[in-house]
């Protein structure tokens, strides 16, 4: 609660996933004032909902299953090096998704950074609003 910076790691989304939930740390984070960083499983856990299928690379289950996130802002981040944008079975995946949030697809080494409601672009991204597909200017 006191902390300056937080930094949620990488590695298993769905059991990083389990641990915020299981030790009550979504509504902490977002509450805090501490700067919330993210790489992969821990950038995708911080939006609002996130996709677990075999598009995004992320899946233990047969059909698609959406996983609450902490829901520091409300948008999804799909990160995983190898994803491809244009692929068919990812866009069926993530446009029903565009509907209600922001989805934003980072690729290999892309991050987002938001701050005060301003998205700012490193690397390649690209947002799905609304089933549009828009890759994003650079910014930082």
């Amino acid at each position: 609660e006191s902390a300056s910076a937080v930094f949620l790691c990488g590695g298993n989304t769905i059991a990083l996933n389990g641990f915020i939930f299981e030790y009550e740390l979504a509504d902490k984070l977002k509450n805090s004032d501490a700067l919330i960083m993210g790489a992969s499983a821990g950038a995708i856990n911080m939006g609002a909902k996130w996709l677990c299928g075999k598009s995004t690379g992320y899946y233990k289950e047969e059909e698609n299953v959406i996983y609450d996130g902490a829901g520091l802002d409300n948008i999804y981040l799909c990160s995983m090096h190898n994803l491809d944008v244009t692929s068919s079975s990812l866009q069926a995946d993530l446009t029903p998704m565009s509907e209600s949030l922001d989805v934003y697809v980072a690729y290999n080494e892309g991050a987002i950074r938001i701050k005060d409601g301003t998205v700012d672009v490193l690397g390649e991204v690209y947002l799905v609003r609304h089933s549009v597909i828009e890759k994003m200017d650079e910014t930082i």
